[in-house]
């Protein structure tokens, strides 16, 4: 088998969205006659804010390397929490207005931690990541980022050896929305830039999560169109197997899942639901919303003051599997994408779950982008500008009536080119024309 070394700083037994895409990668990679040696963080010295021991069934057979690392934000997380994980930044959904310590430590990390404040991470990574490349017949390195001081350790080893290498870009870099909370000098923004383009540039192919990111990141630094692809995150079909299908038809629930932030506003959405309550909707007195994951404070608040009659249920992280026996037992699944430049790159990691599921979808971002696209040929869910409040009226209305008079809203599954096992296909058909 042809041997390949990932680096990736999220690993089981870390939660999240972020673990997930490689995770599955290397579980299915031995599938096409590939396999994976992964370098990762030692979980008990890791910046994780959640975990998730759920996944490490599904890693059990992978060759695993863990190196020590230095982690400024756990004694961050421990100063303002008490706690040296739950106090971990999540894209600032769990603050409130930042204090002035807050926003000494924004500043620090923005300005003194670049690319990200797990590049206490690299050497640790680099060192072993030697050693294993060394020790095994090993001609192909993957970097996955963010963090995408990841990128640094292949970039380093890629000049050192100069063994082949892909880079996967999760997410932008230096353009990513939460940048700007970090009050960043002019100075470091053009070095974080500069970082980026050394790591498009010195890659011998660049990986992304969709079509608008991939011309985003050509585009960028004018690389080679050729050495740019793309492969969507997919959703695992053994776990949707598994989870049972019991909706309460006492209540329509209406659930979002995953870190929602001030840059994820939901406002538009609570104005449409609001205009359908004034004029006594009976689908109204029977509305559930729940919202599972980091949830912004000032969320919860504009919720409670624009819609007071409604259930309302707020569900810390959730193991995965968990997640999904909500997803699956909703029946209107919101996704709210965040307000950012180039809004239409934005594809997230749990929308191809949200389409596994079968359930009605209600997207606010850009109806021009990448998760509209995915969607414009389901039944049942779209895209809304936040701005469209009307067709978000409309769209609620058909759904709304639908479940009120047991029409069947739940969608068979086409999209079996989106499972795992297929897109650690093309990520097999793409690592063999390297080597």
């Amino acid at each position: 088998m042809k041997k390949v070394l990932i680096i990736t700083y999220y690993w089981p037994p870390s939660g999240g969205s972020g673990v997930q895409r490689w995770m599955y990668f290397s579980k299915y990679l031995s599938s096409y006659n590939i396999k994976p040696v992964v370098i990762t963080v030692d979980d008990k010295m890791a910046s994780y804010k959640h975990f998730d021991y759920s996944f490490i069934d599904k890693i059990k057979e992978i060759e695993v390397y863990k190196t020590k690392t230095v982690e400024p934000l756990k004694t961050y997380s421990k100063l303002i929490s008490g706690n040296s994980n739950s106090g971990i930044p999540a894209g600032f959904a769990g603050e409130n207005k930042p204090s002035i310590f807050q926003k000494i430590s924004r500043y620090i990390r923005g300005n003194f931690f670049i690319p990200d404040a797990r590049k206490g991470w690299v050497k640790y990574a680099y060192r072993k990541s030697l050693e294993v490349i060394k020790e095994n017949d090993i001609s192909l390195i993957i970097s996955t980022g963010p963090p995408h001081s990841s990128h640094l350790v292949a970039k380093k080893l890629k000049e050192n050896l100069n063994i082949k290498w892909i880079a996967d870009f999760r997410d932008p870099w230096s353009d990513i929305f939460y940048n700007k909370y970090l009050f960043r000098t002019s100075a470091s923004q053009k070095k974080d830039e500069s970082l980026e383009n050394e790591v498009l540039d010195e890659a011998d192919l660049v990986l992304t999560v969709g079509p608008s990111l991939k011309e985003h990141l050509i585009n960028r630094n004018n690389i080679n169109k050729y050495k740019v692809k793309y492969i969507y995150n997919g959703y695992d079909q053994s776990v949707f197997d598994t989870a049972k299908s019991e909706k309460d038809r006492s209540y329509f629930t209406i659930c979002h899942i995953g870190l929602l932030s001030d840059s994820q506003p939901i406002t538009s959405f609570l104005v449409a639901l609001k205009g359908i309550c004034k004029k006594n909707h009976p689908i109204c007195k029977k509305l559930r919303l729940k919202l599972i994951g980091n949830i912004s404070p000032s969320i919860i608040s504009e919720i409670e003051n624009t819609l007071p009659n409604i259930e309302l249920q707020i569900i810390d992280y959730l193991p995965h599997k968990d997640a999904i026996h909500h997803m699956v037992n909703s029946d209107l699944l919101l996704n709210s994408l965040a307000e950012m430049e180039n809004s239409q790159l934005l594809v997230s990691g749990k929308l191809m779950e949200y389409i596994a599921s079968g359930n009605p979808i209600l997207c606010l971002g850009n109806p021009n982008g990448d998760a509209a696209s995915l969607l414009k040929d389901i039944k049942y869910s779209d895209v809304f500008d936040r701005k469209d409040i009307d067709s978000i009226i409309l769209f609620l209305n058909i759904v709304f009536d639908n479940w009120l008079n047991n029409k069947v809203l739940v969608l068979k599954n086409t999209y079996s080119q989106y499972s795992r096992k297929e897109t650690t296909k093309q990520l097999a058909e793409i690592i063999n024309t390297l080597i």
